[in-house]
């Protein structure tokens, strides 16, 4: 289903995870601005040439398909999509401000690739299914996404099975056509997977994904970009790194606010401090205490 909207019309957070809920995903075309999409493709190239990035080893992930990840620690532009004011709110609206980025990823399709093996990427979260969204993928469409070009196909509704397909098991699906600019934000457990291109172009996408701030992280961003690197972004996207806390307690090293590791100023609070008693202990979903 899509949202309509422009890039400068307003959009509803609420009502677009609303309807993630219900159908498994949602397209907001023309999130993100044309000019924003040209700059990552130019710099996708770059990387792919100065890093001599070649195309997938396994069917998975594409013999015609050249995949960066952890692209973070290769340009800083690439931070500025993961906390981009017209995407990051929709999936705060799905999961909570707590959450964590848990990786970048460029995907470059190229002519004769062949389609994915539909996956849910959740799929090593081993909780019963159906279940709430643990995490969150945004797919930017970087170029165009049509049928013909390898457009992300999703099983619409599949989040919501209380059983998992088997691997190449068959099922009907559709194309998530956008024009660039587009993103499809999916609840991770819906089924989905790259489409066949058939064309002569290659088509390039972006995967931006995120995860419940108690969940583990796709991407080891924590060591994969180093600390002198964190200092130099801007906080919220320290904070989606992993230099946070969830709820005040998890996530601190010795106590203290890993921010404090970049050089930060005061530390928040820990939950502890904010604890008087029992019935406090009780809606602070009991912490690690005394023991």
């Amino acid at each position: 289903m899509s949202i309509t909207a422009t890039e400068q019309s307003p959009l509803d957070p609420d009502a677009i995870a609303a309807t993630i809920e219900e159908q498994g995903y949602a397209i907001v075309p023309n999130a993100v601005s044309g000019d924003f999409c040209d700059a990552l493709v130019d710099e996708i190239k770059r990387i792919e040439h100065d890093y001599a990035i070649a195309e997938g080893a396994n069917d998975f992930e594409g013999f015609h398909t050249r995949r960066i990840f952890n692209v973070l620690t290769k340009s800083p532009l690439f931070g500025e999509a993961a906390i981009h004011p017209r995407v990051l709110p929709i999936v705060e609206a799905v999961l909570d401000p707590g959450l964590l980025l848990s990786g970048i990823t460029s995907m470059n399709i190229g002519p004769d690739e062949t389609p994915q093996l539909l996956h849910a990427d959740d799929g090593m979260i081993t909780l019963p299914r159906p279940h709430p969204a643990t995490m969150v993928t945004t797919l930017w469409a970087l170029t165009d996404f049509r049928e013909d070009n390898g457009a992300t196909r999703i099983v619409p509704g599949s989040h919501k099975w209380p059983h998992v397909l088997r691997p190449g098991q068959a099922h009907e699906s559709i194309a998530a056509e956008m024009p660039k600019g587009g993103v499809v934000v999916l609840h991770a457990s819906t089924w989905h997977g790259g489409g066949a291109n058939l064309t002569d172009q290659r088509r390039y996408g972006m995967s931006v994904q995120y995860v419940a701030g108690w969940c583990r992280q796709q991407q080891n961003l924590m060591l994969g970009l180093s600390p002198a690197l964190v200092s130099t972004l801007p906080t919220r996207l320290q904070e989606l790194i992993g230099y946070s806390m969830y709820r005040n307690v998890m996530g601190h090293v010795d106590r203290q606010h890993p921010a404090v590791l970049l050089g930060a100023g005061k530390a928040p609070e820990m939950v502890w401090d904010k604890l008087s008693g029992p019935d406090a202990a009780r809606s602070a979903g009991s912490p690690p205490g005394r023991g």
